[in-house]
């Protein structure tokens, strides 16, 4: 009994831990190690923006007329799409703005992104490297508010703030809005510390010298690449004044896809940067530990903590626990219920978006382990 106790308490301690103290310990670090960075480098530095896209027919003129009105010298901004064997008309659309300056990768076979990045990064002209998606949207200053924090020769890659806004229909976006306020927080705090883990893909910047060539079978570039840098000795720092916009996935159930296929690629991802773990890297490692590896292991911690539960039921104070458990997952049943009928509870939801979450981390985990995962992606309907 003792030994089952202690998977109960261990496992709800370090979800707790992951969760809510490991963002008092950022709080309690307290000040920035960072200097703060003000004005524009000069001169300002050569910049190529790749857009990795797949079928985006409907969006990739837009996104290229929304590249081409940023506020950033012309002679130095590159914008490179690269279409990864789109069977749309994504570039051919693209190719119409080639006389405007663009330049156009049309790859024939469809390799996924990671292919596609490798194969591109290469012919960039520009010293610094900005990723984005055919769906993001820059505000005319976003470039700049990225390469600025490239004054400072320590920083090797800089993750702007992504927005999500509700599209018609959507019934994802408010969730999407609450738990990504929440990372953003994580974010800001790694990154004042110069140790923010990953980006996101649809807005970061990278020095060119610095990008990592992953594996052809890599799921999730976007952290990868970020964690290759900051596992040589430069910063990954965030910046919330870079600004990009995004349409949130319009039904839960494309959310869930989604989650799963990064939840495969989380655990790929560990045997990629097994350094990253050692302890004396200090605090990369420990935000590492904190942020990363025990979330990516919350759906296994429930499960325990749950399991060990019920083998304890001949005790009162677990009685009462599990009474508890079943009132939260059923709380979780109840908000998907009214999600799916389009009334929002913001609790209720919130339960469900939790338990959403580590249930499509499960089964990204069985997909890694079964081989079953694939570096290439399907549009969101937006």
């Amino acid at each position: 009994m003792i030994l089952i106790q202690a998977i109960f308490w261990f496992s709800v301690f370090f979800i707790g831990y992951s969760y809510f103290i490991y963002p008092l310990i950022l709080l309690a670090l307290g000040k920035s190690r960072l200097k703060e960075i003000s004005g524009s480098p000069d001169p300002l530095p050569s910049v190529s923006i790749i857009v990795a896209a797949y079928n985006e027919e409907s969006v990739i003129r837009l996104r290229i007329e929304n590249l081409l009105m940023l506020e950033y010298p012309k002679d130095k901004l590159e914008i490179i799409i690269a279409s990864d064997g789109s069977s749309d008309k994504t570039a051919a659309i693209a190719r119409e703005f080639e006389a405007k300056g663009v330049v156009v990768y049309g790859y024939e076979a469809r390799r996924g992104k990671v292919n596609v990045l490798n194969a591109t990064v290469p012919k960039a002209k520009g010293d610094v490297i900005v990723f984005s998606d055919a769906n993001t949207f820059f505000k005319y200053d976003t470039v700049s508010k990225l390469v600025r924090r490239f004054q400072d020769k320590k920083v090797g890659c800089v993750c702007g703030l992504l927005q999500f806004t509700t599209a018609a229909g959507s019934t994802s976006a408010h969730l999407e809005s609450v738990y990504w306020r929440y990372e953003t927080f994580l974010k800001i705090m790694e990154g004042s510390f110069g140790a923010l883990l990953g980006a996101n893909g649809a807005l970061y910047a990278i020095r060119k010298e610095l990008f990592f060539q992953c594996p052809p079978d890599t799921i999730i570039e976007d952290f990868v690449i970020p964690m290759k840098i900051l596992e040589k000795g430069f910063s990954v720092v965030y910046d919330k004044d870079a600004v990009a916009l995004e349409d949130a996935a319009k039904h839960l159930i494309q959310e869930k896809k989604r989650r799963i296929r990064i939840g495969a690629g989380d655990f790929q991802s560990i045997g990629l940067l097994g350094s990253m773990l050692n302890p004396f890297r200090g605090f990369p490692a420990l935000a590492f530990w904190s942020h990363k590896i025990l979330r990516w292991f919350t759906p296994f911690f429930m499960l325990f903590a749950f399991t060990a539960n019920v083998l304890l039921l001949e005790m009162p104070f677990f009685k009462a626990v599990f009474v508890a458990q079943c009132a939260f997952y059923g709380l979780a049943l109840l908000g998907q219920a009214l999600s799916w009928g389009g009334i929002k509870v913001k609790t209720l939801n919130l339960f469900y978006y939790f338990v959403s979450m580590n249930l499509a981390l499960f089964l990204g985990f069985l997909n890694y382990i079964s081989r079953t995962h694939t570096v290439k992606w399907d549009r969101t309907e937006r």
